[in-house]
């Protein structure tokens, strides 16, 4: 059931102002306790209910039903769709063995087709059993912790068969600042707009209400929950509402962070390995460095909006210390696509498994030091050049810099790579 039926999420937005919340099945009432799996908040009834279902909300019941349903329905899929493969061979023995395989691969192909369409209706079923303005804050609260598109399609439907939305004010605006926190990226550029156009709310409602309902919830996700993506959204919220005082707040709590960023640790150089010999086994990284990291790239990210306002509020010297720490921070890698991103996954367990067999590497400066099978002469160490593979000794290579790594290359490889644009050197991916 793609990323639902077989994905336990959680709905790890906190809240400050505890039983303010609103129930997303009674939005009118407030909440009194959460759903152990989604995390929802429920109103006393429904947590009654829930709790004479294994702690678990209306949908997550029903979700469990929907599961178990489909199981069944994936294994017979499958399993007349093999039946329908050995069938072919039998009854279609009078043609050609290509042609018989190919009608055979109908009845696979027609399984994984069934498949696909009953996850996709299933999926549609989880809450439409649901009263409609039950279906649009059940619907919001599953998208912003999901990501599921058609969460939000479900619920911005049942709106509009909603007469009157005004009682449930306090719930919709729960729900908008869930979404502003958990899925920024999801929204278009023009959020404001977009959201008023579908919540029916005009620009100053939109925006006070998120002021109103979102201040403590943004503050605690970003600063103690490191919901680092929400601070994008925030800053917005509070540009267009001209919140000056709240922008202060917001910086003061960056620069207490910053102060704690260890920028040695996260600027560490990449650990040098030649081809066809294990990594050195590489520490699992502290807590504290991923959160760090993810807080400079989003620092990274937010550069302009950020020196817009501390320059404007005369705060100039908190924008060069920031701007000093990310300049020396480079953005984490990433992936040009799916298959690149197995490529390294892949690379990395192969080099786990042959770690202890592999010899051991010695880093010496910027210089990579052979393993001992390879080593001639203790006084002449031997080396790589990083262009054509062949081992000099040192006093015949010459250093070669290249994306701020220092490279050992040999006199004629350095003519040819300067020569060509200063490019990447052949074996450069392999060295690293």
């Amino acid at each position: 059931m793609g990323n639902f039926l077989h994905r336990v999420f959680m709905n790890s937005i906190n809240h400050k102002r505890g039983t303010t919340l609103k129930c997303v099945y009674d939005p009118e009432i407030e909440a009194e306790g959460r759903c152990s799996l989604c995390n929802v908040p429920l109103c006393k009834t429904c947590n009654t209910e829930a709790e004479l279902n294994n702690d678990l909300c209306h949908a997550c019941t029903r979700q469990g039903k929907i599961a178990r349903l489909y199981q069944i329905i994936r294994l017979s899929s499958c399993g007349l769709g093999l039946a329908w493969v050995v069938v072919a061979m039998i009854i279609f023995n009078n043609v050609q063995f290509i042609n018989r395989i190919l009608y055979g691969a109908y009845g696979l192909i027609g399984a994984i087709f069934i498949n696909f369409l009953m996850a996709f209706i299933l999926t549609r079923m989880m809450i439409s059993d649901l009263k409609p303005h039950q279906r649009v804050f059940v619907g919001l609260s599953r998208y912003a912790a999901t990501g599921n598109k058609m969460f939000f399609d479900q619920a911005i439907r049942s709106m509009k068969k909603v007469e009157d939305m005004s009682p449930y004010r306090d719930a919709l605006f729960d729900q908008i600042v869930s979404i502003l926190i958990l899925q920024p990226y999801d929204l278009p550029m023009d959020w404001v707009n977009y959201l008023c156009e579908i919540f029916q709310l005009t620009e100053e409602e939109l925006l006070s209400g998120i002021i109103e309902f979102g201040t403590d919830v943004f503050e605690e996700n970003i600063f103690n929950q490191y919901y680092y993506q929400a601070m994008e959204p925030y800053i917005e919220v509070l540009k267009l509402t001209e919140r000056d005082d709240l922008y202060n707040k917001l910086m003061d709590e960056i620069m207490k962070i910053l102060d704690t960023v260890n920028l040695s640790e996260l600027t560490k150089p990449p650990v040098y390995t030649i081809s066809g010999q294990a990594a050195p086994q590489q520490q699992r990284k502290d807590p504290k460095e991923i959160r760090d990291s993810a807080f400079l790239t989003e620092l990274k990210l937010i550069d302009s909006e950020l020196e817009e306002f501390l320059v404007r509020v005369k705060r100039q010297k908190d924008y060069k210390k920031i701007k000093e720490i990310i300049d020396d921070f480079q953005l984490p890698a990433v992936p040009k696509n799916t298959f690149e991103a197995v490529k390294q996954i892949a690379a990395g367990g192969q080099a786990a498994k042959t770690q202890q067999a592999a010899p051991k590497q010695q880093i010496q400066g910027d210089l990579i030091a052979l393993p001992e099978q390879v080593v001639d002469d203790a006084d002449e160490i031997k080396k790589r050049c990083a262009e054509c593979g062949q081992f000099f000794t040192k006093e015949e290579l010459q250093t070669y810099e290249y994306n701020k790594v220092k490279l050992k290359v040999c006199a004629n490889c350095l003519k040819i790579l300067e020569k060509e644009g200063h490019r990447e050197p052949k074996l450069y991916s392999d060295l690293f």
